[in-house]
């Protein structure tokens, strides 16, 4: 998951700007960010971090 998240830093957020997720269709940059630190937030949460 480490590796996971430097990639993602690497890649920046204009990598994300207009890419479209399955569920939502195109997002932000600042949209990608979001669901990112809810998604990592919720899975984090299930084994009390």
């Amino acid at each position: 998951m480490i590796d996971y998240l430097i990639q993602t830093q690497e890649l920046g957020g204009a990598h994300f700007e207009g890419k479209e997720s399955h569920s939502f269709g195109v997002l932000s940059r600042t949209e990608w960010n979001n669901m990112f630190a809810k998604h990592l937030d919720h899975h984090l949460s299930q084994f009390g971090f």
